[in-house]
């Protein structure tokens, strides 16, 4: 019972510390390409050094860090052609998230996304909003999207695939300042379709959006290769 309740104990520590340097990353703490250093983990987060590595390793497998041999973990740098093979991929499925929304969705759901994209345009219009605020309601309102597909394999996959660009998503909006008010715009002729129950307009306009962050993706991206 004793040796349960260490792993346990283990366990809920490494996801504590696994869940904040996901946030710390995600929120642009670090920059891409730096280096993670463990007695600077250490001194934020005031944990011991066995949850740490647990949690880098972690980081590691879901490829937001990359491990260097005999140098240690850093932020991975994303190529261009990784970025536009997650664009071109994510823009099929976020469109097939919005056209099974528009076809299966319930009027409860619709509203709570309404409700929800209000409140996101308030507060994008404040010169205060965090790029971090920023992000959160773009994963609520394509998470949200995604979850009245009624499809949870797609829920789960989009998931995935919008936590590994936080961080460059995070700097775009950091340089691009009206990019949270745009979103919220796209995001409101998205869901318009969906409530208007038109499948093949939907799909069309949440592609449109993706794509359209993705020119803008590539483009922070070559500046910060051309900066290396």
């Amino acid at each position: 019972m004793v040796e349960v309740s260490k792993k346990l104990i283990k366990e809920t520590t490494t996801t504590a510390v696994y869940n904040r340097l996901s946030e710390l990353i995600a929120s642009g703490y670090f920059q891409m390409g730096e280096w993670i250093r463990e007695r600077h983990i250490r001194e934020i987060l005031g944990v011991s050094s066995t949850p740490i590595r647990e949690a880098l390793r972690m980081l590691v497998q879901e490829r937001l860090l990359e491990s260097v041999p005999h140098h240690g973990v850093r932020i991975r740098r994303l190529s261009i052609k990784e970025i536009q093979d997650f664009y071109e991929l994510r823009a099929e499925l976020e469109g097939l998230s919005a056209q099974l929304a528009a076809m299966r969705a319930s009027e409860v759901q619709l509203l709570a996304v309404q409700d929800m994209l209000d409140e996101a345009g308030e507060r994008m219009k404040k010169t205060s909003v965090h790029e971090m605020e920023a992000v959160r309601h773009n994963h609520d309102f394509h998470g949200m999207i995604a979850q009245a597909s009624g499809n949870h394999a797609l829920a789960d996959s989009l998931v995935q695939q919008r936590s590994n660009f936080n961080l460059l998503r995070v700097m775009l909006w950091g340089k691009d300042k009206q990019r949270p008010l745009v979103t919220v715009s796209q995001h409101q002729a998205i869901l318009d379709a969906i409530v208007d129950r038109n499948p093949g307009l939907a799909r069309k306009r949440a592609q449109e959006h993706i794509l359209d962050s993705a020119t803008l993706m590539l483009k922070v991206a070559k500046e910060l290769e051309n900066k290396s």
